[in-house]
């Protein structure tokens, strides 16, 4: 499973950042209490998380935020069943292009807000979950296993990224998480390479 994570992520890691911004004081409170992923799942919890339910992806959407100039352009983005049920089976499929070859260093920012009380708030970044900063995502990707859907459509999840058109059809992944507190998420980040922007997505969920 956490191959299939670290591949959305890296696939997610786009941004448009305005959305997440809140008063710093209130950044800086957050970021005082929340040490441990064990306090990051435990101050989502509490906020109007049911207990004891399994997790449900009730609403999903995606935006490619790239500009003009962006190396990615992500033309496609699904996810069914409808409803998601977690843990279960995960149906993701995809038409992407990469308009030039990406190479390391492939930084990525990656920014994950959630609805608390009407406003959207930023988790911090704790133990590399959450809103994050990742120097090279091409030393994540050397330590996984690339799924064979992803092999058998040209890519091997290694550094190059070769350009080419892509087209991933209806794939099930198994996913075992079940502790995914409910509410609305924001998941936005982006990736650049040589200081261009190489690609940028924007993510909406909503969890019960």
């Amino acid at each position: 499973m956490r191959v299939v994570l670290l591949l959305v992520a890296v696939a997610t890691c786009f941004a448009h950042p305005h959305v997440y911004e809140m008063e710093m004081g209130n950044f800086e409170k957050l970021s005082s209490f929340i040490k441990t992923k064990e306090d990051l799942i435990h101050f989502l919890t509490e906020h109007h998380s049911p207990r004891g339910k399994p997790a449900r992806l009730t609403g999903f959407s995606f935006k490619d935020c790239g500009g003009a100039n962006a190396m990615v352009n992500i033309g496609s983005l699904s996810v069914t069943p409808d409803p998601i049920s977690f843990p279960g089976p995960l149906n993701v499929a995809a038409v992407f292009k990469i308009k030039s070859d990406l190479n390391a260093p492939l930084q990525g920012d990656v920014q994950i807000s959630k609805k608390i009380l009407g406003n959207w708030v930023k988790l911090p970044c704790v133990d590399n979950f959450g809103s994050c900063t990742y120097p090279d995502l091409c030393e994540l990707l050397e330590q996984v296993q690339c799924p064979d859907p992803i092999v058998r459509i040209g890519i091997d999840c290694q550094c190059p990224l070769k350009s080419n058109s892509y087209s991933l059809p209806q794939t099930e992944f198994d996913v075992d998480a079940s502790v995914i507190p409910a509410g609305d998420y924001l998941l936005q980040g982006n990736v650049t390479y040589m200081g261009q922007e190489a690609a940028c997505l924007q993510l909406t969920l909503t969890f019960t």
